[in-house]
């Protein structure tokens, strides 16, 4: 039983020696995406873009907030003076506004964040378009996320290449 367990190990020990010496044989690179993805020339045309896609609805939520601020205003100030149906129909005033803007700000909000995904996806599409081709390119034989791993040597990291690549696109 001790003979069969001593070749067991053997077996594996030898087996694990030939797994790393055929993974030194492969060329392997790493790729941070968030790095590339903050480093990319395209974020700040995305951001850009979509600060004018939603200029006027962020100026529009701007507005409606001046109105309710002026109206509390109104009624703390001259509350008092005006008669009980006119802060009435001002408190009213208020709470339609109110409303108003919490629909067109959750609006605004979900369609924005839908945006930004959009756009996202199309940029993680050239990314990855980008590190197909550096890795056809540069023969490697696997390309590792960098964010997923526990530790990599620096010389393995590409993604400043990844990069490059990009701001040429």
């Amino acid at each position: 039983m001790k003979t069969f367990f001593k070749v067991i190990t053997l077996a594996t020990a030898m087996g694990t020696i030939s797994a790393v010496n055929a993974a030194e044989a492969q060329k392997i690179g790493v790729v941070f995406p968030s790095k590339v993805m903050q480093e990319s020339p395209q974020r700040a045309q995305v951001i850009k873009k979509l600060e004018a896609e939603f200029k006027g609805r962020y100026q529009k939520l701007q507005s409606l907030e001046k109105e309710i601020k002026t109206l509390q205003t109104k009624i703390q100030k001259d509350g008092e003076l005006l008669g009980k149906s006119e802060v009435t129909k001002l408190q009213r005033e208020l709470e339609v506004k109110v409303s108003e803007y919490k629909l067109s700000r959750k609006a605004f909000e979900e369609d924005q964040r839908r945006r930004q995904s959009e756009e996202q996806q199309k940029t993680l599409k050239v990314v990855r378009d980008v590190i197909s081709n550096i890795a056809k390119e540069g023969q490697y034989d696997i390309i590792l996320n960098g964010e997923q791993i526990v530790f990599s040597k620096p010389g393995l990291d590409i993604s400043d290449q990844v990069i490059q690549e990009i701001s040429t696109k």
